[in-house]
Order: C-alpha cells, then sequence, then structure tokens
C-alpha cells in the first residue's frame, strides 16, 4: 500500500502535461461553441436577407399605377438574387395578395401570385376571391388595397444538421403608392 501513496503522491506534485491536459478537455468545448456561433450567425443572416425580400417584392408591386402577369414574373426573378447567398428553388416561394374592398364587396382577396421559388405552401391570408378578416391594426376603405407578400422558407441548419428544420415566414404589408392594385393588366403582347 505504502508505494501506491508514493505514487500518488509523485503524481499529484508532477506538472509536465498538466497545460496539454486541460487544452485537449476544452477544445471540444470551444469547437461547439464555434460552430454555434456559425450557426446562430447564418440564421440571423437568413431572416435579414428573408425580410429584406419580402419588403422589396411588395415595394416594386406597389410602384406603378397598374400591374401585368408579365411585371410580376419578373419581380419573382429577382427572389434568387435578392437571397443570394441563400438558394431558393425548392426551398422558398414568395406569395403576393392583394387585399381590397369595393362599395358592394367587403374585405376579401381580388387576386394572389406566388413565384420565387417552387416550395408549395399556401398562404395564410386564404385564396383568391374569399372573404378576409384584416390584421389587426389595419383598415381599408372602399377602392383601396392592401398588399401583403409573405415568404416562406425551408431552413435546414448548416452544422447541427441533428436539430430538425423548420419552414420560416416573413410578411409586410404595403399599400399601393398610386392606384388601388385592385386588378391585374392583360399582358401586352
Amino acid at each position: 500500500m505504502n508505494r501506491f501513496r508514493k505514487f500518488l503522491r509523485r503524481l499529484e506534485r508532477n506538472t509536465e502535461g498538466a497545460i496539454l491536459t486541460e487544452i485537449a478537455l476544452s477544445i471540444p468545448l470551444y469547437m461547439v461553441m464555434l460552430m454555434g456561433i456559425v450557426e446562430v450567425g447564418n440564421f440571423l443572416l437568413l431572416h435579414l436577407k428573408l425580410q429584406h425580400t419580402v419588403v422589396s417584392v411588395s415595394d416594386l408591386i406597389t410602384r406603378d399605377e397598374e400591374i401585368s402577369e408579365e411585371v410580376i414574373t419578373d419581380i419573382f426573378q429577382a427572389v434568387p438574387q435578392i437571397m443570394a447567398p441563400f438558394p431558393t428553388g425548392e426551398d422558398s416561394v414568395a406569395i403576393v395578395t392583394a387585399i381590397s374592398q369595393a362599395e358592394d364587396v367587403p374585405s376579401s382577396i381580388f387576386w394572389q401570385r406566388s413565384g420565387g421559388g417552387s416550395l408549395v405552401k399556401v398562404s395564410e391570408f386564404g385564396g383568391e376571391g374569399e372573404a378576409i378578416d384584416l390584421p389587426a391594426g389595419l383598415s381599408l376603405r372602399d377602392d383601396e388595397t392592401i398588399l401583403a407578400t409573405e415568404i416562406y422558407y425551408s431552413y435546414e441548419p448548416l452544422i447541427f444538421s441533428v436539430f430538425e428544420g423548420y419552414t420560416i415566414r416573413k410578411t409586410s404589408f404595403f399599400r399601393p403608392r398610386i392606384g388601388s392594385l385592385q386588378e391585374i393588366q392583360e399582358d401586352a403582347g
């Protein structure tokens, strides 16, 4: 038993390699922290890109007095460029909904278009022709329109792929600058 105690005392006094042991124990913790910082940074950048995209699409559609299918298609084609470096395609879709009312028609969806990706999602506002309860804080007068733009993005974690992905939704509301945009004009051609 004496030998064993001597060995333990000698081991206690020996400090050679102590720093290596501490580093070896702390490196995994630092690596997980670094990966977490990268993941959170990517997630925050994605949220900023989505918000910028939904506002840009709304802004572009509400600039003119009239809108056509061709112009809407062109605007949706800009979504991948705005979203770069994040992939769109199967991961995203933008939906533009014109909510309006007329003298004899209560608040309803006058038209709705989607594009900018092929993710299959349905607007939370409803479908074209359906009556709608306006979100809190929004009101409409006769012949006035609110364009509600939604973007959905199917998010998959970069590093921590053990966690399940989910769909992110961002929304913006714009009123047309000129006119009411209650209908989409025929293409000129």
